[in-house]
């Protein structure tokens, strides 16, 4: 397979196997990011923080997945963003100070550097943004068009912006599902 333009998959800091990543996906710090086995990166997608992605997970179309050298994603297994998604692992202070990457620390503020870490079998809808310092606990799912500032908790489907629990998701199916999958292979 022939790296894109945006950057040489030989930088990553580690590839798995059944790894396929768009011509046009981005990745600013290669050194930085490991991904699993069994992953799809999406075309247009741009990731510009430490990523850290299990096996079988799907990033589809258009996610960003930001917050510099010094913010963390963390991705489960059976895990998967829909278009367009957000991830702000780092946010700008935008009450106090310069909102760029191109100034110096002591002119931005209150900047806020954390991490963000989807769980297992978690999914996040199109076009929503989950910011710094949240977990989506094994099994969470987020509707399309959220908004996640805080923890979600397993295995319950989430809407809104703020979200907001709206219904548990069968654990048990799931898992069962999980286990005929593998041993399939």
């Amino acid at each position: 397979m022939t790296d894109n333009i945006f950057f040489n998959r030989a930088d990553l800091k580690h590839c798995g196997s059944n790894v396929i990543i768009g011509k046009t996906a981005r990745i600013r710090y290669p050194e930085l990011v490991s991904i699993g086995d069994n992953v799809i990166i999406d075309d247009f997608t741009y990731i510009s923080t430490q990523l850290e992605v299990s096996s079988f997970v799907h990033i589809s179309s258009g996610c960003s997945i930001i917050g510099g050298r010094n913010a963390m994603v963390s991705f489960g297994q059976f895990s998967t963003l829909a278009p367009n998604v957000v991830l702000a692992a780092g946010s700008d202070d935008y009450i106090s100070g310069l909102a760029t990457p191109m100034v110096a620390e002591e002119f931005k503020g209150d900047v806020e550097i954390g991490s963000i870490h989807i769980g297992d079998h978690c999914i996040v809808g199109a076009n929503s943004t989950i910011l710094p310092n949240v977990t989506l606990s094994t099994g969470a799912s987020v509707g399309a068009n959220c908004l996640v500032k805080h923890d979600l908790e397993g295995w319950c489907l989430f809407a809104g912006a703020p979200v907001r629990r709206i219904k548990q998701r069968n654990a048990k199916i799931i898992l069962a599902l999980e286990q005929k999958f593998r041993n399939s292979k």
